[in-house]
């Protein structure tokens, strides 16, 4: 769905409308500002410190929309609210670019219900090891590495999951943890030590090391429709893990009910570019590759991925801004907004 939105006359107008419905998406890189929305108000706070401004007047519910350009990471996050940016693509949409969290994130007791989407996170975020922490989402986000540490069962990281991100790095959890999801990813490092009730499910494992697995010891879990790029080596020590509908690209075993193939990566997928942002991991043939509800594996399958990472809130697609004022005073501006399935 798209609609046009003409603002007349006074700019504070514009500013205001496309703060408190569109997130705030085209503010410019060096001066971000992130909307708290609070029990049906809004306040805007601005700045490199915003994201932390507007996170310190928050309360578990809250949603804190975050323009494009540059936040200063906070101490960590103790709240179950809801942060979203505008992409963690360079280029997430025509007229919008990325918003970046320049550092790492600390998810910290108190967080339970917290939801991330649409960011791209300058370093890994770490769950605190000694507090039980549940139902984190991360959604749609880059991120180096993501560490759910947890020094006992008493502290342990529940039902939550990583969906549609790139993970430049590893996903490690500490034997630690039920209901756990990772869906729909781009994965260069390893995901390990998971005992218990995880779905690894739809994701693309890629890394060119020859000695480096990209499961290992991952226990009493569900391992499908993934497509693992890493040689001859892509699990180790993973007990009553049941796989099912995974390919393995140049790998020599036999798999019950899972894919092998000495196919190059290149005549896998549609375009291995020179980094993660410009390649197409579409597969080439991808009938050939059916999994396990029927439509393709890898990120493409199952539910809708949603290309260059853009959250769920309408996206700014075109913009258009006359040069001057018409004779009666009015300055013609034009957005073009395309509304998210998902």
């Amino acid at each position: 769905m798209h609609q046009n939105i003409t603002i007349m006359k006074k700019l504070y107008i514009f500013a205001a409308l496309i703060c408190s419905i569109f997130a705030v998406q085209t503010a410019k890189a060096e001066n971000p500002l992130t909307t708290l929305q609070h029990k049906g108000g809004t306040s805007v706070f601005y700045g490199l410190s915003s994201l932390s401004d507007a996170l310190n007047a928050s309360a578990n519910g809250d949603t804190l929309y975050l323009s494009t350009g540059n936040f200063n990471a906070p101490t960590s996050i103790a709240k179950g609210v809801k942060i979203i940016g505008a992409g963690y693509f360079p280029d997430s949409a025509e007229v919008a670019k990325r918003t970046t969290i320049m550092g790492g994130l600390t998810v910290s007791l108190g967080a339970d219900s917290l939801r991330l989407e649409g960011l791209y996170i300058n370093g890994l975020i770490g769950y605190d090891a000694g507090s039980p922490i549940n139902y984190v989402k991360v959604i749609r986000c880059f991120s180096n590495s993501v560490l759910f540490n947890s020094t006992s069962a008493t502290a342990a990281k529940n039902n939550c999951s990583i969906e549609e991100c790139y993970v430049y790095g590893n996903i490690l959890f500490s034997n630690y943890g039920n209901n756990l999801l990772v869906r729909n990813s781009y994965i260069t490092g390893q995901i390990k030590n998971i005992n218990g009730n995880a779905l690894i499910d739809g994701n693309i494992f890629i890394n060119g090391s020859s000695t480096f697995y990209p499961l290992s010891n991952v226990n009493y879990s569900v391992v499908r429709n993934n497509i693992f790029y890493f040689g001859s080596y892509s699990i180790e020590l993973c007990t009553n893990t049941t796989f099912n509908k995974n390919l393995f690209l140049s790998y020599s075993s036999t798999w019950t009910n899972n894919y092998t193939t000495s196919l190059s990566a290149s005549s896998i997928f549609t375009n291995i570019g020179t980094d993660l942002f410009s390649s197409d991991y579409h597969l080439k043939t991808p009938a050939n590759y059916p999994g396990t509800d029927g439509t393709t594996i890898g990120i493409y399958g199952g539910q809708s991925f949603k290309e260059k990472g853009l959250p769920f809130n309408p996206a700014i697609i075109t913009k258009s801004v006359a040069p001057r004022t018409d004779s009666n005073g009015n300055l013609q501006v034009s957005f073009k907004v395309q509304a998210q399935v998902n």
